[in-house]
């Protein structure tokens, strides 16, 4: 156990903030939200504050509010679980780093204690709100019964404020051996560890399990998740061009932060050099350069300076190169031109969320197994048979997007059916 170097308690708080929810401006399109772990999330945090013992959950198991979530460097998690306190009005508690890159030692004797109080809601909230109304000299009173979404990002610009100390296995070891503390919960608020490196998990496997009620491993983007931030991004701005699938390839193991992030720098190069026009705006091959120069380099890099940014490295042996590629384009898009025109022209049709949303649930409450099926059938490009052709004449709008997020728009189309259906008693 540390050393508690004691402090008072209007110290130790300037080493976190709090975000009242009001406050977050995080909004639905920010996120990337269509990968499945970000939905476990949700629904983990939803049964924490809902404090329902008449859960079937409760027969089994009493989950304490402690969540642990690996991700790699350049997710958008932070921004998702912004979104969650905003509309689930829980106040978003985090590290104040600046406060800790001043006293860092402080910061590590006091660990705990900063924890313990944390996790503590009426006495700790009340002075907060004293000592915040202070020194704003604000007339507003905080909701003191509020729950909170308490997070440790235990980050690569913490880790190198704390001298590399390994902070998860500090915490772990300290809560191993109490009895009391975080280790029993925290007041149905919700308390969640962000690691961003998995052999840490593997090295702590033995305790993570007793303390945390789960874990949760958001895995790299896969190359269809990959391929929808970029054609989402070319359908929100038409004036700008790029090849998608060239571009999916030269970003395996990427996060969405560095795909947008590569694109506006791609784009500011593009005005550079020749200024934004309203005919052509091809920027595949400043993508390109700006990965292959090392003039844009991803988190996956940062976090591991000995990889490469080179493309070669991030190819398996026997993959043909992305340039390679480029330079055959343009002679196999005219080859399956007319193969796409059908698919091509539906896809230009656009909805709205809200619209789409119902088409879906209207899909799915009618046909959910057939399109299953059908689904399942384009994405390994097997043949269409005749009463599948029909089917996909009365529901076209599936076609808008890659089977892989057709599927996942249909799932969760099928979940909100299943739920009014339940509220209705049907």
């Amino acid at each position: 156990m540390l050393n508690v170097k004691k402090k008072s308690m209007s110290e130790l708080i300037n080493y976190y903030k709090t975000i009242s929810p009001n406050d977050i401006g995080i909004n639905k399109e920010d996120i990337f939200y269509y990968r499945d772990k970000y939905s476990e999330i949700i629904n983990y945090i939803k049964i924490i504050i809902t404090e329902s013992e008449d859960l079937e959950l409760y027969n089994y198991l009493q989950p304490k509010g402690l969540l642990l979530i690996n991700t790699n460097p350049g997710t958008d998690i932070i921004d998702f679980l912004k979104l969650i306190s905003r509309n689930f009005f829980l106040d978003f508690i985090e590290f104040n780093y600046l406060e800790i890159k001043k006293t860092p030692d402080h910061f590590l004797e006091n660990f705990f204690e900063i924890l313990t109080i944390l996790t503590k809601n009426e006495n700790q909230e009340k002075i907060e709100t004293e000592t915040q109304l202070e020194r704003n000299k604000s007339p507003l009173k905080k909701d003191l019964n509020r729950k909170k979404l308490i997070i440790i990002d235990n980050n690569v610009s913490l880790r190198e404020i704390l001298n590399d100390t390994d902070l998860l296995k500090t915490f772990l070891n300290e809560l191993e051996n109490s009895n009391e503390g975080l280790k029993n919960g925290v007041n149905n608020s919700v308390f969640i560890w962000l690691n961003h490196d998995y052999n840490e998990i593997v090295a702590n496997s033995r305790i993570i399990f007793n303390i945390f009620d789960l874990f949760i491993n958001v895995p790299v983007l896969n190359i269809n998740e990959r391929e929808t931030i970029l054609r989402n991004f070319s359908e929100k701005n038409p004036k700008i061009a790029f090849d998608v699938d060239i571009i999916v390839k030269y970003t395996e193991n990427w996060e969405i932060k560095d795909i947008e992030q590569l694109i506006k720098n791609a784009i500011l190069k593009q005005f550079l050099n020749s200024d934004i026009n309203e005919i052509s705006n091809e920027i595949t091959d400043i993508i390109m350069d700006l990965i292959d120069s090392g003039e844009y380099i991803p988190s996956v890099s940062r976090l591991n300076p000995t990889e490469s940014h080179k493309i070669e490295d991030c190819l398996e042996d026997g993959k043909e190169d992305p340039k390679r590629i480029s330079s055959v384009h343009e002679e196999t898009t005219n080859e399956v031109k007319n193969l796409n025109f059908i698919t091509d022209s539906i896809k230009k049709e656009r909805y709205s969320e809200f619209m789409l949303n119902q088409l879906y649930e209207n899909a799915a409450s009618k046909n959910y197994n057939e399109l299953l099926i059908i689904l399942d059938k384009i994405n390994k490009k097997e043949p269409i048979e005749e009463i599948d052709r029909k089917i996909i004449a009365k529901y076209p709008f599936i076609l808008n997007d890659t089977p892989h997020m057709a599927l996942i728009y249909l799932e969760k189309a099928k979940k909100r059916v299943d739920l009014i259906k339940q509220a209705f008693g049907k």
